[in-house]
């Protein structure tokens, strides 16, 4: 009986996801809004390109180590962050510091 049971949930699954899938006509007058919003006309867009290759470089975001102070028993170490642009042969074309910053506090022994 669990047999019979299992297999007519699975043909009743499978029906449904046939009826789902099926071509939007089929659906007799249900349509869903997004086919409404891709039906309106397209307008043409272009953009401007600068010259030259536009992957002749990449940024990348980094931390850097700006200094180490000694607070309450523990060592802390504050490092920066910065936007750094580098060319395709791996020189630094541009860097600019962010507003973030990440702190690491290490706990000092005492002996």
């Amino acid at each position: 009986m669990k047999k019979i049971l299992c297999f007519i949930g699975i043909i009743v699954v499978l029906g449904f996801t046939a009826y789902l899938e099926s071509p939007e006509n089929s659906y007799l007058g249900f349509r869903s809004s997004f086919t409404n919003e891709t039906n309106e006309e397209s307008e043409e867009v272009s953009a401007e390109v600068e010259e030259g290759n536009p992957f002749e470089s990449y940024s990348s975001l980094e931390y850097e180590k700006e200094g180490t102070k000694i607070l309450d028993g523990y060592r802390v170490e504050s490092y920066r962050q910065y936007n750094i642009t580098k060319d395709d042969e791996g020189n630094v074309v541009k860097r600019v510091p962010t507003d973030n910053y990440d702190y690491l506090r290490h706990k000092i022994e005492e002996e």
